[in-house]
């Protein structure tokens, strides 16, 4: 995703007269730039560490239900099915690093400068189901989840034929209870692109 902002800073005409004085100037705007946008990424990638899916899935095999998606039993890791050893959220975390500035253009007196970042569609592509390649359990958590009602968390020695180590999906309904869906990356993504836009 691509989003364009002016820089701050107001060019004197003179000074597109002196190219050298011009480039100058211009990096030193991007340096600025830069600067500001860094501090917007921390900010981003602080949210994204301690929002509660994201800690509840790092918890892996043996964590607790604290996002509440689940209604407290067991945990997204589990009923995701990720394998035991997995790190589901370090390719989110990757992408989310890959945020960039680049000189664009001038326009009336201004810097224009090109912020890149990853949209949601995109960490969507890259956070396959660990059984289905063909669906995003990144998008899951945002629009829901089914399969609750036939999942089988147990705490302590591990189950031999789970992919986790501590659930498994049985056949029929075991229990009551609906996946709670959550506006979780898309929010997080939303809230860097407001900062931006506030530049």
């Amino acid at each position: 995703m691509i989003n364009q902002i002016l820089a701050n800073k107001i060019i004197e005409q003179q000074l597109m007269k002196q190219p050298s004085a011009l480039k100058s100037l211009r990096v030193h705007a991007l340096r600025e730039v830069e600067t500001e946008i860094n501090i917007i990424k921390k900010e981003m990638l602080y949210e994204f560490e301690n929002h509660p899916i994201t800690r509840e899935i790092e918890m892996g095999p043996n964590g607790q239900n604290i996002s509440g998606t689940l209604g407290g039993k067991g945990n997204l890791f589990t009923f995701i099915g990720f394998d035991k050893n997995d790190k589901p959220t370090l390719p989110i975390k990757e992408y989310l690093l890959k945020v960039s500035v680049a000189y664009k253009r001038m326009e009336k007196g201004r810097f224009i400068f090109d912020i890149t970042y990853p949209s949601k569609e995109e960490l969507f592509s890259i956070t396959p189901m660990p059984w289905a390649s063909g669906r995003s359990w990144l998008k899951g958590i945002e629009l829901g989840m089914s399969g609750l009602g036939m999942y089988l968390h147990k705490s302590g020695d591990p189950i031999r034929v789970s992919r986790s180590g501590q659930a498994i999906q049985v056949k029929g309904k075991i229990s009551p209870g609906k996946f709670t869906n959550t506006s979780y990356i898309s929010k997080i993504i939303n809230n860097f692109t407001a900062k931006i836009q506030k530049l």
